[in-house]
């Protein structure tokens, strides 16, 4: 008993292999378990939804055949009344109605309606209403009060004024306020109205004959299914007022049922929302009248009800595969344990021949804490390498980069000087004067250690204090252009120094000792990866091979040897740009043997934080 407790809280409350391994087969299967059940109770909930749906789709089909037949037949027993000569000849009379011109009348008025049984049909009373105040019903007014004025009311107004599609339509439901008090069964209680328009003989509507409907009887064809001991069937117009139900206190309220509006009332379906609070399974069907729609609605507690067997054998299940579960993953557990005790001691013979400080680590797992101090030391060793040799690459990066930046060919001075030497023999004094002006304004900008980026702009007047002091050593042969697409791109922020070495290469290589006139054309724009600066001449040029060759050193990351120590200048601005913003920018040269050499720099966007809106206005020309 003693050792049966250490081995339990080893495997149940240590955060071992063991334990995970156990657990997770449980987890793993008791989620498949609950998948399986959750999936069995939608699946027979959904088939129990589908046959409710279906046996209210047939009591609701039956409802509405069988109130069509009695609409057709209430349809028939209106229009023997409002297309006999006798009903127009009555309504037609002038008002007031004298009774002794009508008295013939109305004997074939009620001969016709005494074939009208209302035990037959959905008729409760028809009214035979004239607009020129004559009033009957199926039993000649006896019923009636003499006193109540129909036309005054609003259902009459719509039988009288209505435009409908038909001969026969809705007046809508109505209290029959206008039987005497002793008619119990009738008496201000709600009915739904049917009508049919009279047309005089020159074809104006005179009157209407309106037959009030049973609600008693049509609420007898809605029997409620085996599925709806709490649910409903009913029927509303196309106004969402409520005709038939089986409470007749709703009869005559507007219908709020979610989602309403938007069903097809031509079309029957189904769909789910909530009433009164609960979620309710509505399905609706349409009549042979026209806007008239059935609905029942079946709360969705009902069907779920039927699922609970299904819950009960679902438990039984679980909690069996439960056990069988723990006994299984057990085995299992064990048979992975062994190779893994093995791994362990291993790992322990290789530590002991291992010199290496041992740092302790927490894995959660005792373990993975043995695997993870082994690899543990390894890591630190290779993790400290890589450190070094990464700080290293850094510096070395770092020194080629203040190298390279601080690299400018300083021979021109000398070629400088000897020019101005001889601007001051021969008393150009504005050009000698110009010339030393655009020499301090050089040394003075190399010199500015603490700035690695300048704007454009600042960067374009070094180009031209540069290009001044060339042009006169060429008797200004070489023409310049500055073309810059949106005044903004020259207070973009760019390298120092990185535009002068290409211009001093185009002068070098494009023209050297050449003494035809040429030129050399700058532009900046902006384009999809960046800024684009482009600077062209029209000189030698190089042929299909040299350009192959310079491009190939100027994208290698050593430094040209041999014929293409002239062109330091390209290799240095291209990988100062690729030390500071990587390979995805840099230069790119085209070249056309005797017509032109164009290299294009690529530099990603960059703006001064301080940058002001109104530097946007400032104009465009490089001078």
């Amino acid at each position: 008993m003693k050792s049966v407790y250490p081995m339990l809280r080893y495997f149940l409350f240590e955060k071992s292999i063991y334990r995970t391994i156990l657990f997770s087969y449980l987890l793993v299967n008791l989620l498949l378990l609950l998948l399986l059940g959750v999936l069995s109770i939608r699946d027979s909930t959904r088939m129990i939804t589908d046959e409710i749906i279906k046996s209210s789709n047939k009591v609701m089909e039956q409802a509405a055949q069988g109130i069509g037949f009695n609409l057709e037949e209430t349809k028939r027993s209106l229009v023997m009344l409002a297309g006999n000569y006798a009903t127009i000849s009555i309504m037609t009379e002038k008002s007031p109605v004298v009774m002794a011109n009508i008295l013939n009348h109305e004997r074939a008025v009620a001969e016709i309606a005494s074939g009208i049984y209302t035990f037959q049909s959905l008729i409760s009373d028809v009214l035979i209403l004239g607009k020129n105040g004559y009033v009957n019903n199926l039993d000649g007014r006896k019923s009636l009060r003499w006193d109540y004025r129909f036309g005054e009311q609003p259902w009459v107004k719509t039988a009288f004024n209505a435009k409908p599609q038909g001969n026969f339509f809705s007046v809508g439901v109505h209290k029959q306020d206008y039987y005497l008090e002793h008619d119990i069964s009738r008496y201000n209680q709600p009915t739904l109205s049917v009508a049919m328009q009279v047309r005089g003989f020159g074809g104006e509507v005179v009157g209407a004959v309106i037959a009030n409907l049973d609600l008693q009887k049509m609420n007898g064809m809605f029997e409620r299914n085996a599925y709806q001991s709490g649910g409903n069937i009913f029927m509303i117009d196309e106004n969402r007022r409520i005709i038939v139900h089986q409470d007749s206190g709703k009869i005559g309220q507007i219908l709020d049922i979610e989602g309403l509006n938007t069903i097809d009332r031509n079309r029957s379906g189904h769909y789910t929302a909530k009433i009164n609070g609960e979620e309710h399974l509505v399905i609706f069907q349409p009549t042979d009248l026209t806007g008239w729609i059935m609905i029942s609605t079946v709360p969705m507690s009902e069907i779920t009800s039927q699922s609970a067997p299904i819950k009960t054998n679902l438990a039984r299940m679980l909690y069996l595969g439960i056990v069988l579960n723990i006994l299984i993953s057990l085995a299992i557990t064990f048979r992975i344990s062994s190779p893994v005790n093995k791994l362990l001691r291993t790992l322990d013979r290789l530590g002991e021949e291992d010199t290496l400080y041992v740092k302790t680590r927490n894995y959660r797992y005792r373990e993975l804490n043995h695997i993870g101090t082994k690899f543990m030391e390894l890591m630190d060793r290779i993790n400290l390498l890589i450190r070094q040799n990464y700080l290293s690459r850094i510096a070395l990066k770092e020194e080629e980069l203040k190298a390279l930046q601080s690299q400018i060919n300083p021979h021109f001075l000398f070629n400088t000087l000897q020019l101005l030497q001889t601007e001051i023999v021969c008393g150009n004094i504005e050009s000698s004067n110009h010339i030393v002006v655009s020499l301090s304004n050089l040394f003075r900008y190399s010199m500015r250690q603490s700035e690695e980026l300048v704007d454009l702009k600042t960067e374009l007047d070094h180009v031209k204090d540069y290009l001044y002091i060339m042009n006169k050593k060429y008797s200004d042969r070489i023409a310049y252009t500055c073309t810059i697409a949106d005044p903004a791109i020259l207070h973009y922020q760019i390298p120092k120094l990185i535009l002068q070495p290409v211009v001093e290469n185009s002068i070098r290589h494009g023209f050297g000792d050449d003494r035809r006139e040429g030129s050399i054309q700058i532009r900046a724009s902006l384009v999809r990866k960046g800024l684009l600066i482009t600077i062209r001449d029209n000189g030698k040029g190089m042929d299909k091979n040299s350009l192959r060759s310079l491009r190939q050193h100027i994208g290698n990351s050593d430094r040209p040897t041999g014929r293409h120590t002239g062109n330091i200048g390209l290799y240095n601005v291209s990988q100062r740009i690729k030390l500071k913003y990587g390979d995805d920018y840099g230069l790119r040269i085209r070249s056309a043997e005797g017509v032109h050499m164009t290299v294009y720099i690529l530099l990603p966007v960059m703006t001064k934080d301080h940058m002001e809106r109104g530097d946007r206005h400032e104009a465009a020309d490089c001078g």
